[in-house]
C-alpha cells in the first residue's frame, strides 16, 4: 500500500507538507510523475510550479540521489531494493473547483494537482493519512470519507487522483437516499443551506438521469460545494463526486439557486458521460501528456445540453427557465464570429493548444456551447426521423452499454454510427457540415425547432454599445471582450482587452450602459486604457446597426399535432 501523509505547520503560509511512503521498490532508477493535467479540464495544468523541495530517503532515512528529469518528473536512484520515502511541499493558494487550497478554515485537495505517483505502480492500492486539528471533518467520495478517523483509501492511483476532499471544522452535511443511491451534500464556506429544498429538487433531476441510463455506475455520490463570498461558478466532475464552486454566499439560495441546480445537474450527468462513456483517446488517462481528442462536443456539449433539459424533464425547471438556457446557447453561438473559422471538432482538439483563455479574437468555438446546440438539434432530429421512438438519450445509453460497461473507449465514428442507428438514416451530412465543418447553424436550427413547434426570434440587442457600435463588454465591467468585424468599433481600431475609461469626457464605472444611452445619437469621443496602461482615443460617429442581435425561442402560433407530440417526447412536458 502506497501511503500519502499530509500535514502543515502554518496554514497562513499555504504550504502543505506531503510525504509519500512506498513500501517496496526495485533497485535502479524509479521515476516519480506529477500529473500534467487534470480530467475535466483539457489543458496542461503546470502544477509542478507549486512544488518545493523534493527529497528522497531509503528505509533507514538516508538521503537518496534524486534528479528532476522534466517539468513533471523526478528520478530517484535506489542502490538496493527496499522501501523509500519522498517528501516535498506544495503551495496551495488557489481556490477553484479543481485546485488545492489551504487556509485557516479548510484543507481542500485535488490529489491530481499535488500527488506524485511512481511509474509502474499506478495499480497498487493507495492510502491518505491526514494530520488534522481536532474537530475537523472530512468530505470525500473515497473510502473512509464519511467515517471517524483521518484515513482515506483508494484501490489505485486513478481513483485517488479523481477523488477530491475537503477537511474543515465548519462543514455542513446532509445525506439521503435517491434511487437507492446514498447521496451526500457537503457545504464549505459561509452559507445557509436549504437542505429540504435541495433534497426535493435534486431527487427529481437525479432520478430523471438515472432512469435515462437504467442504473447509476457507483454506490454513492458526493456533492462538495465550495461557497464563496464573491461571484463564482465552476464545477469539476469525478467518478462518485463533484466539486461545485458557487457564490456569492448571500445569493446561492436566492437568485443564484438556478445556477446551483444547473451546475449540479451538469456535473452529475458527467458520471456517465466522460467518467464512464470515455473517448478512446482517454482510456486510460495518460497523466504525463496531452490527451488529444475530437469529441469534446460529446463529452461537454451533450452534458451541457442534457444537464439543462433533464431539469426541465424532471419539472425542476419550467419551460421559461429551459428556454432561457437555450437563449444563452444561441446568443453565445451567434455572437462568436469564430464559428466561421473553426469547427467544433477542431476546437475540441485545440483545447490543448490554448485552453480556456479567450485567446486570439474569433479563433475558436466552444465545445460546451456549440456542443449543446448540436446535441439539441440531434435530439430533435432523431425524434422526428424515428417518429418519436428514439432520441439522443437512447444514443448515450447505447454508448454506455456497448462501450463503457465493456471497458472500451468510443471513437468519433462510433458516435456517428450510433446516432445513425437510432435516426435510421445517414447523418454524415450533419457531421460534415456542422461538426467537422463551419456551415451556418441558423437554417438547420430554424427547421429543427419547427419540428417541436418553436422558432427563433431575433431582436436588436438591448445594449446600445452592442447593437450600434459592435462592442461587447465583459460582464459588469467596461473591459472590451469582443469587437464585431466590420463594425464602427472595428474600423475605429478598438481592440479586445482594453477598458473604456471615459465617454465624451465623462468618467465611467459600472454605469457604462447609462452613459451610452444618454449620448445616443451623438458623436462619441472615447478614451480607453490598455492592459499595459496606455491611453488610447477614439471617435465614433453616430451609428444605427444591429450587431450582436438577441436570439430567443418563441412558441409558434399555429401548432400541428406532430409538433405537440414531438415536443412532449423531447421534453416530457406539454408545450404551452
Amino acid at each position: 500500500m502506497i501511503r500519502y501523509i499530509l500535514s502543515w505547520h502554518q496554514a497562513s503560509s499555504q504550504i502543505i507538507n506531503i510525504e509519500i511512503q512506498i513500501p517496496e521498490a526495485e533497485a535502479g532508477v524509479l521515476t516519480m510523475q506529477l500529473p500534467a493535467w487534470r480530467p475535466g479540464r483539457y489543458e496542461l495544468g503546470n502544477f509542478a510550479r507549486n512544488i518545493l523541495r523534493v527529497q528522497a530517503y531509503d528505509a533507514q532515512q538516508n538521503p537518496l540521489s534524486i534528479e528532476k528529469s522534466s517539468r513533471e518528473t523526478w528520478q530517484i536512484l535506489l542502490p538496493a531494493r527496499g522501501a523509500l520515502t519522498l517528501r516535498y511541499n506544495y503551495y496551495a493558494a488557489i481556490l477553484n473547483a479543481g485546485s488545492t487550497y489551504l487556509s485557516d478554515d479548510q484543507l481542500y485537495v485535488n490529489p491530481v494537482n499535488c500527488f506524485l505517483f511512481a511509474k509502474g505502480k499506478e495499480q497498487e492500492p493507495c492510502e491518505i493519512q491526514l494530520i488534522l486539528p481536532e474537530g475537523w471533518k472530512i468530505a470525500s467520495g473515497l473510502e473512509g470519507g464519511n467515517q471517524a478517523g483521518n484515513i482515506l483509501s483508494a484501490p489505485h492511483f486513478d481513483r485517488l487522483a479523481d477523488s477530491p476532499f475537503i477537511s474543515s471544522p465548519s462543514l455542513k452535511m446532509h445525506s439521503c437516499k435517491i434511487h437507492n443511491l446514498d447521496v451526500y451534500f457537503w457545504f464549505q464556506g459561509e452559507c445557509k443551506p436549504d437542505f429540504e429544498r435541495i433534497e426535493h429538487d435534486f431527487t427529481r433531476f437525479m432520478n430523471e438521469q438515472i432512469l435515462a441510463y437504467s442504473e447509476f455506475p457507483e454506490k454513492e455520490y458526493h456533492f462538495l460545494f465550495q461557497i464563496t463570498p464573491h461571484k463564482s461558478y465552476h464545477g469539476v466532475e469525478h467518478e462518485n463526486s463533484t466539486v461545485c464552486m458557487i457564490g456569492p454566499s448571500y445569493n446561492v439560495f436566492k437568485e443564484g439557486y438556478d445556477h446551483l441546480l444547473g451546475l449540479s445537474s451538469h456535473e452529475f450527468y458527467h458520471s456517465w458521460n466522460i467518467k464512464k462513456i470515455r473517448p478512446v483517446e482517454m482510456l486510460p488517462y495518460d497523466f504525463a501528456r496531452e490527451n488529444y481528442f475530437r469529441t469534446g462536443y460529446v463529452a461537454e456539449g451533450v452534458t451541457t445540453y442534457m444537464g439543462d433539459i433533464m431539469l426541465f424533464r424532471a419539472n425542476v425547471f419550467s419551460q421559461t427557465q429551459f428556454f432561457e438556457c437555450v437563449h444563452e446557447w444561441l446568443n453565445k453561438h451567434f455572437h462568436n464570429y469564430a464559428r466561421f473559422n473553426m469547427s467544433v471538432s477542431e476546437a475540441s482538439f485545440d483545447m490543448w493548444v490554448d485552453g480556456y483563455d479567450p485567446g486570439v479574437p474569433h479563433r475558436k468555438t466552444s465545445i460546451y456551447n456549440e456542443g449543446a446546440l448540436l446535441a439539441m438539434m440531434l435530439d430533435i432530429l432523431i425524434i422526428q426521423l424515428s417518429e418519436g421512438k428514439y432520441g439522443l438519450d437512447d444514443v448515450m445509453k447505447s454508448l454506455y452499454i456497448n462501450f463503457a460497461k465493456r471497458g472500451i473507449g468510443y471513437s468519433e465514428m462510433d458516435y456517428v454510427n450510433t446516432v445513425e442507428h437510432f435516426a435510421g438514416c445517414s447523418m454524415k451530412p450533419f457531421f460534415e457540415k456542422y461538426v467537422w465543418g463551419i456551415d451556418d447553424f441558423e437554417p438547420l436550427l430554424a427547421s429543427t425547432l419547427r419540428h417541436v413547434g418553436l422558432s427563433m426570434h431575433i431582436s436588436p440587442s438591448r445594449e446600445l454599445y452592442e447593437r450600434n457600435y459592435g462592442i461587447k463588454l465583459s460582464e459588469d465591467s467596461g473591459k472590451i471582450a469582443m469587437i464585431a468585424p466590420e463594425s464602427p468599433a472595428f474600423f475605429a481600431g478598438m481592440q479586445p482587452g482594453e477598458t473604456i475609461a471615459t465617454i465624451n469626457g465623462m468618467s465611467i464605472n459600472s454605469n457604462i450602459r447609462q452613459w451610452f444611452d444618454y449620448f445616443n445619437g451623438d458623436p462619441l469621443h472615447l478614451r480607453t486604457k490598455t492592459a499595459d496602461n496606455r491611453v488610447r482615443v477614439f471617435d465614433l460617429p453616430p451609428a444605427s446597426a444591429n450587431y450582436f442581435p438577441d436570439y430567443s425561442l418563441n412558441v409558434n402560433d399555429e401548432l400541428m399535432p406532430s409538433q405537440l407530440k414531438f415536443f412532449e417526447r423531447w421534453t416530457k412536458n406539454r408545450l404551452h
